[in-house]
């Protein structure tokens, strides 16, 4: 069975090689052709032969090597056929022109050219169909008498001992080929098999290992699979991420032409019909409610992958987000003559939370609220409750049943419709609300029953008691550490960085300094925990501080760069679709000059967003001068003739993306070198960067045992080591040279 698999793949690999070795030939048989077509027209023209008769072999001959030649290599057989057959069809017109038995003869061409492209039945095929179509002419020309029969018969006797012959020479080489090929696919299996046995041998070493070390390693293992868990989380938010970040880009052209189009219609040269006002209305409102999903899915996302930043500061709750919540929903309410009331506790503790995120959990119970509630009102509550501060939200709608009431907080779960657009949610605000209370160490609940309306319950705990007011700190006799919260000072002149790392370091209030300068004017305001930096810095702050009354730690590691990081300068921003009128505003005041017109250049591979951005900048109340450009290359060649103040670049774009045609642009000493505004769908800090080692830690006094054993503990428990090699992939067999 061994000695038959190991024939089945020498024949294999011998087809493989005639294959390659006959393509190989193609085109020095075609040459040959031509060079014999060229030899008849000579011949012709030598006898003086009728032209008309004698060039369509010529022709014929030509026609077939110049197709065979040019026909793609995947295209063999078909290459094979043609040239077959114009030499079949020449041969057969030479037969009918000059019928002899010398003309006869030439069909032995046909038979060798045969054998040697195609196998052997495919080439007695050829010769069979040559012996006849010659027979034919040949007849054709002298009748079918006893002399002329025998003529034939004698040709087909000499192509049957030329096919023989052509068989008989190759046969030694195809054996010998055969054998040597169906040898080392024997040799190649072996190998294959003394791989997988070392491999297999490997693999019960690493076994015996395995179950010698697996009690006390037993910890560790728990820890990858949790980490095998995370990740499949983390790679989960990144994907929905991912997805709603590719809906930015044409959103950001609905809202963006449809604004401008209402806004600024003097910009198409004359006046919407007002007809079409309602139907503009209703494109930038779904669009907007469209976005608004985006930014959910983008919330849930980060929340569940635990990267959702919370900027956390001393609040009033009434003050900072019941009524600013209420505020933004009134509107709505007043459009459905819904009564909306506010009634507030007053004199309420502050908490330390982030008011954007607590002010958006409120907003959405608040919208869905005036969604489902179609008479009556919404009366908003605050009170404290011991150690809690409590905001109810109820209204006079339908209610939920008791049996929905479990589906209530989950992601994407509708539990009822309403007749109108507007009552239609994404089933994602509840869900995100409770996520964002929770990330505060707060509590949301419901209560409500069918046709007797709801009331959404929120609480957020107090402030340690201990925190006091950073105020405080300003009145005191000397220096000492501010007591609302811990701080971690971080120099970085990259502000997505400072978000990202606030992201991760629960506990602490992250603030960034953008250089070592800025940073030690911080040190006697904000007294803060450590100081993180770069290790080009490090030593500067450690020189600083030696000389200093304080004991501040410095951490040194390799923090993500941004722009920089790449070698890139004069990277300005970093613009998140959709983009409105007012980000560009707020750029080009940073940009343009105080005498004379601005230049700027627009760069994006879809000219829909550059007309998009034009817009956006004609309708500014300054005049530019706008600059065009629809990819990489054209914007260094724009560049190089017409010099601009700042460029508008999309950071995705073909052959040439954004960060490689900065890199050009800074490497070319001869082209003006802008600031330059990166624009596209995704933010810059959704990407997970890596710190690089070594970490290093500064303090002017030592550790005692005991915290510098906590420290320790602690790093090693985020550092897992590796003591075994990833199981080595067995090596790749060799194989055939490609065909």
């Amino acid at each position: 069975m061994l000695e038959a698999e190991n024939t089945t793949v020498g024949q294999a690999i011998y087809r493989t090689e005639i294959e390659q070795l006959r393509r190989g030939q193609m085109p020095a048989l075609a040459a040959g052709v031509a060079v014999l077509a060229w030899g008849w027209l000579g011949l012709t023209l030598a006898r003086q032969w009728d032209l008309n008769l004698n060039l369509w072999p010529t022709a014929v001959l030509l026609a077939a090597a110049y197709g065979a030649y040019r026909l793609p290599a995947r295209r063999y057989t078909a290459a094979c056929w043609l040239l077959l057959g114009g030499l079949a069809l020449s041969n057969s017109l030479i037969v009918a022109g000059h019928p002899s038995t010398a003309a006869l003869a030439l069909g032995a061409l046909v038979v060798i050219t045969a054998h040697a492209l195609l196998d052997a039945p495919q080439a007695f095929l050829v010769t069979a169909v040559a012996w006849v179509t010659n027979s034919a002419a040949y007849l054709a020309s002298y009748g079918p008498s006893e002399d002329s029969l025998a003529v034939v018969w004698e040709t087909g006797g000499f192509y049957a001992l030329a096919f023989a012959a052509s068989w008989l020479a190759t046969r030694p080489l195809r054996s010998s080929v055969e054998a040597a090929l169906a040898g080392w696919a024997q040799a190649q299996k072996a190998l294959r098999q003394a791989q997988e046995h070392r491999a297999e041998v490997y693999r019960v070493m690493r076994a015996l290992e395995g179950a010698y070390h697996r009690i006390e390693h037993m910890h560790q293992e728990v820890t990858a699979k949790r980490a095998e868990a995370e990740l499949a989380r983390s790679q989960k938010a990144r994907f929905a991420a991912t997805v709603s970040h590719e809906l930015r880009g044409p959103l950001n052209l609905i809202l963006g032409f449809s604004r401008l189009i209402v806004l600024s219609p003097e910009n198409y040269g004359e006046q919407l019909p007002p007809a079409f006002h309602a139907d503009l209305d209703a494109i930038y409102r779904n669009s907007r409610h469209l976005a608004a999903l985006i930014d959910d899915i983008l919330d849930l996302a980060e929340i569940e992958a635990e990267r959702l930043p919370l900027v956390k500061d001393r609040i009033d709750l009434e003050e900072d987000v019941v009524k600013k919540a209420v505020a933004v929903v009134a509107p709505l309410a007043e459009r459905k003559r819904l009564d909306l009331q506010l009634q507030l506790a007053g004199d309420l503790p502050s908490i330390l939370a982030d008011p954007i995120r607590l002010r958006q959990a409120l907003l959405n119970v608040l919208t869905n609220a005036v969604r489902f509630t179609e008479q009556g009102g919404i009366t908003v509550r605050t009170s404290r409750l011991d150690d809690r501060l409590l905001v109810s939200v109820q209204d006079t709608g339908p209610g939920i049943a008791a049996e929905d009431m479990p589906r209530l907080f989950r992601e994407f779960s509708q539990l009822g419709r309403t007749p109108t657009r507007e009552g239609r949610g994404s089933g994602l605000g509840l869900a995100i609300s409770k996520q964002l209370v929770e990330l505060h160490r707060g509590e949301i609940w419901a209560e409500s029953r069918a046709g007797a309306g709801t009331t959404f319950h929120l609480t957020l705990p107090l402030m340690d008691a201990r925190v006091s007011s950073p105020l405080s700190s300003s009145r005191a006799v000397g220096p000492r550490p501010l007591a609302h919260g811990r701080i971690c000072l971080v120099v970085h002149d990259d502000p997505a960085i400072i978000r990202l790392l606030a992201r991760y370091m629960e506990g602490y209030r992250v603030i960034g300094a953008p250089g070592p300068r800025e940073a030690l004017l911080l040190v006697p305001e904000l007294f803060p925990q450590a100081l993180v930096t770069t290790p080009d810095h490090a030593q500067a702050l450690r020189d600083e501080l030696a000389g200093w009354p304080y004991s501040v730690p410095v951490v040194s590691c390799g923090l993500p760069q941004g722009g920089k990081g790449r070698g890139l300068d004069g990277v300005l921003t970093h613009l998140v679709k959709p983009i409105t009128p007012e980000m560009m505003d707020a750029v080009m005041r940073q940009v343009e000059r105080k005498e004379g017109e601005t230049t700027v250049l627009l760069v994006d591979d879809d000219p829909d967003a550059v007309r998009l951005l034009q817009a956006m900048l004609t309708a500014l109340p300054r005049s530019y001068n706008i600059l065009r450009a629809y990819s990489g290359f054209q914007a260094l060649e724009s560049l190089a003739d017409h010099p601009a103040d700042v460029i508008f670049m999309d950071l995705v774009m073909p052959e040439l993306d954004g960060w490689e045609t900065v890199a050009r642009l800074r490497g070319d000493e001869r082209l003006c070198q802008p600031p330059v505004v990166f624009i596209s769908a995704q933010d810059q800090a959704d990407a997970s960067p890596e710190v690089h080692l070594p970490l290093s830690i500064y303090r002017q006094e030592p550790l005692d045992i005991v915290r510098a054993a906590r420290c320790l503990k602690s790093l090693l428990d985020e550092i897992t080591p590796r003591y075994l090699p990833e199981p080595a992939a067995p090596a790749p067999a060799a194989t055939a040279p490609p065909a």
